[in-house]
């Protein structure tokens, strides 16, 4: 935790300042596009440099405020990422700090450690964390799903995409369909919840979970962890990247190729993909897979392991 102490005000500026340009900044971000969720966190990141004593005109302040920071370098990225942005709102620039994103690959639970936490969880995070096993949504998907997104009597669920993704429309399983029967339906949206509110009730039920099991890896899973073991999952059974890349929504199939980096298969030498259109040929063909012939009148293509 850090230990900076927080500052409630900015030198040179009254707290009705300072919080008429996080207003501005917030609004600024949502003509620009972004989701609820990247604003509310950019906003939240972007208080918090401020309270820790840097100044929104004094780019030296804020250089300061990250570096003492005991954050990872991905958050430190982040905040620098958020300064810019608000210095974009004013068309200003500034010399930021060179902190390089490191890449890591994400933890990935056993099936059973899944469920053991969605068992131990109240019925409405359970639920909340069922569907995102099943489909692997994003949070912010899943925050902001509607009844009538819901089509219980086929089993399926439309998926309104966040962050430019794709929607989809995906099957569930009986087991989310009957918790989803005993969810209340008094409100327009099935969780009646931000994700930030969501997030912070998990955060209690996983500690307490993991306590009770004695498995802290149970703490090391996020919401994003089930969209991980998912796509991981998925691959795994079929090997086909662009099933993943529909399921989870991506425009981008470098995106997707980021999971088939999760597990290692040994059982052969190459992995083989279907293309049914010129354009996945193509975007097959960009990240790096060979074509070896047609079939059926699709196009094979393979990448070596």
């Amino acid at each position: 935790m850090d230990t900076a102490t927080e500052t409630k005000t900015v030198a040179g500026e009254s707290p009705q300042d300072s919080k008429g340009k996080i207003v501005e900044y917030s609004f600024w971000l949502l003509k620009q596009g972004y989701s609820k969720a990247t604003i509310e966190s950019r906003v939240k990141l972007l208080k918090r440099l401020i309270r820790r004593g840097g100044h929104f005109h004094d780019e030296d302040s804020i250089k300061e405020v990250i570096a003492r920071q005991e954050w990872s370098v991905n958050r430190k990225v982040n905040a620098v990422d958020v300064y810019s942005s608000f210095l974009q709102m004013q068309g200003k620039t500034w010399d930021p700090p060179i902190y390089k994103r490191i890449r890591k690959l994400p933890f990935i639970p056993t099936e059973t450690e899944l469920d053991q936490l969605i068992a131990g969880c109240s019925k409405r995070m359970a639920t909340y964390l069922q569907l995102l096993k099943e489909t692997g949504m994003r949070c912010g998907e899943a925050s902001q799903l509607n009844w009538t997104d819901l089509d219980l009597e086929n089993k399926s669920i439309r998926i309104t995409p966040e962050k430019g993704g794709n929607p989809r429309n995906l099957r569930i399983s009986n087991k989310l369909l009957d918790m989803l029967k005993e969810t209340p339906k008094n409100r327009v949206a099935v969780f009646d919840a931000s994700s930030d509110l969501m997030r912070r009730n998990f955060g209690k039920q996983r500690k307490r979970i993991a306590a009770k099991l004695k498995n802290y890896r149970i703490k090391q899973i996020t919401f994003h962890t089930f969209r991980h073991w998912k796509a991981t999952m998925e691959y795994h059974k079929t090997r086909d990247i662009l099933h993943v890349k529909e399921i989870l929504g991506h425009k981008s199939l470098n995106n997707t190729m980021l999971y088939t980096q999760l597990i290692g298969f040994k059982d052969d030498d190459y992995t083989a993909v279907v293309a049914h259109s010129e354009e996945e040929a193509c975007k097959l063909v960009e990240t790096g897979f060979e074509y070896v012939c047609d079939f059926s009148g699709n196009k094979i293509f393979r990448k070596r392991k």
